[in-house]
């Protein structure tokens, strides 16, 4: 990897992109429990590393996005702070999801493993990850879903070693 600092954010999409695509409870959400290889479907084409959502409707979808901003620690600038944006979406006719005979919305099934996943391991820094914000996010009439916001403290080694 280069040694610009932003190529950080690359990695950290990749790891992102690795938790969903290796979580058998977001694959299983993803409607991709049956394929040999999520890892190659899910990635633009149910969750994107950018918000998204799809201009022409041709079918009911449902996608886990996500995006990350960083900036540095006002008052500590050995560290960075990372903000990981999740857009968790689906389409109004599939909100509905059944499982052991209980009823949720699909996207509070998506939060509460994307909450188990980021908040339980420390994948992306140095410090715990935490949930900061659950909301509603509605980007298209059609589309309900919720708005979440994780944040992380990690080390700010781009200015030691980068350009």
């Amino acid at each position: 990897m280069g040694k610009a600092r932003s190529y950080e954010i690359i990695e950290f999409r990749n790891k992102i992109t690795d938790e969903i695509c290796n979580s058998p409870e977001l694959v299983k959400l993803l409607g991709c429990e049956d394929e040999e290889s999520p890892e190659e479907i899910i990635p633009f084409k149910y969750s994107f590393p950018h918000e998204y959502v799809p201009e022409t409707i041709t079918k009911t979808e449902r996608f886990i996005n996500f995006d990350i901003a960083a900036s540095i620690d006002p008052r500590n600038h050995v560290y960075k702070d990372l903000t990981i944006y999740f857009f968790v979406v689906c389409h109004e006719d599939v909100v509905k999801y059944r499982e052991k005979g209980r009823t949720y919305l699909w996207y509070d099934k998506a939060v509460c493993e994307l909450d188990n996943l980021f908040c339980e391991k420390n994948i992306l820094g140095v410090g715990q990850t935490l949930l900061v914000g659950n909301d509603p996010y509605c980007p298209k009439y059609e589309f309900k879903g919720r708005f979440l916001r994780f944040i992380v403290k990690d080390f700010n080694n781009g200015l030691k070693y980068g350009k």
